[in-house]
């Protein structure tokens, strides 16, 4: 073998060995891990979290078994607002109701009862009132402050008793001090329905506590 062919052999078992290295050197060292886009995970997360967090507040009257103004997730229908005031009442006409209705924040959701539990309501109401009259007599003149109408505890029907309140203002009462406890009697006038003037007027027959 001349020296033209030593050297052919040579590089050829200096090529071998180089591609054998690579390979060795492949198998052996791990593959590097692709980097996340942490930015746009974080980005994505965040935005979730948003949405999660975003809450509306809804307030839901008539035939319902807890009126008052709740707090529920963004994209709420109706029925999700029928469910957080604790279902229909029994009188409810829920065929007046969109359950399927998307709410959003102040939306009002309000469920017409029958007109026979409207006449049994004036009906109570007419005895509360006559028994009220009954009681004022007793109290001379609702002066004793403690037999007073407490509005922070008073039942619907204790509140349409009052001079002045009628069933939508007692149940907006009621969802007021849900929200907070009135603390003097001129938080009354938060109430919708309820000015300086009836305000004056139920003064004597109302208390806080």
């Amino acid at each position: 073998m001349d020296n033209k062919q030593k050297k052919i052999v040579f590089l050829g078992v200096l090529l071998l060995g180089c591609v054998a290295t690579s390979w060795l050197q492949q198998g052996i060292e791990p593959k590097q891990a692709v980097p996340r886009p942490i930015v746009a995970k974080e980005a994505t997360e965040g935005m979730g979290k948003e949405r999660r967090e975003k809450t509306i507040q809804v307030y839901v009257s008539g035939s319902v078994r807890e009126p008052g103004i709740y707090t529920l997730p963004a994209g709420a229908r109706a029925k999700d607002a029928l469910e957080a005031a604790g279902g229909l009442g029994p009188d409810a006409k829920a065929d007046r109701v969109n359950l399927a209705k998307k709410l959003k924040d102040g939306s009002h959701v309000y469920v017409p009862a029958t007109k026979s539990s409207g006449n049994n309501i004036k009906k109570n109401k007419e005895k509360t009132v006559e028994s009220s009259k009954n009681t004022q007599e007793e109290w001379g003149n609702f002066g004793n402050e403690r037999s007073r109408v407490n509005v922070n505890t008073a039942t619907q029907a204790e509140l349409i008793a009052l001079p002045g309140i009628g069933e939508a203002t007692a149940n907006r009462i009621i969802a007021l001090r849900r929200v907070r406890r009135l603390q003097r009697i001129e938080d009354l006038l938060q109430v919708r329905g309820i000015g300086q003037a009836k305000l004056e007027r139920l003064r004597p027959y109302v208390r806080v506590e």
